[in-house]
């Protein structure tokens, strides 16, 4: 049996799958999907800004580890929470004031 080759784990590749499990809570904490945990949807708009803004700094930081394609997709998902999350902070001003 041939032994297997083990490599290091690079913090360039933890960083983007800490990146996808970012986007991924975004979305959950959005409420616009379930979490993974439990299956459930719900929503909680100060985890959520937690995931975006954390999600934002970490780009700018490892910028030059990533491809052309990479950077925009993840500005991309990025706008896409921020959007996402001003719409659910304003139905809930909404809901409150109703």
């Amino acid at each position: 049996m041939a032994e297997e080759k083990k490599e290091e784990l690079r913090v360039d590749t933890m960083l983007k799958v800490f990146t996808g499990e970012l986007i991924l809570k975004a979305w959950a904490w959005l409420g616009i999907i379930s979490h993974p945990e439990t299956e459930q949807t719900k929503m909680d708009l100060r985890q959520a800004k937690l995931a975006i803004d954390t999600l934002e700094k970490i780009l700018e930081l490892k910028k030059e580890f990533l491809s052309e394609d990479e950077i925009k997709e993840t500005e991309i998902a990025l706008s896409n929470l921020k959007l996402n999350y001003v719409s659910k902070l304003n139905e809930e001003k909404n809901r409150k004031s109703d």
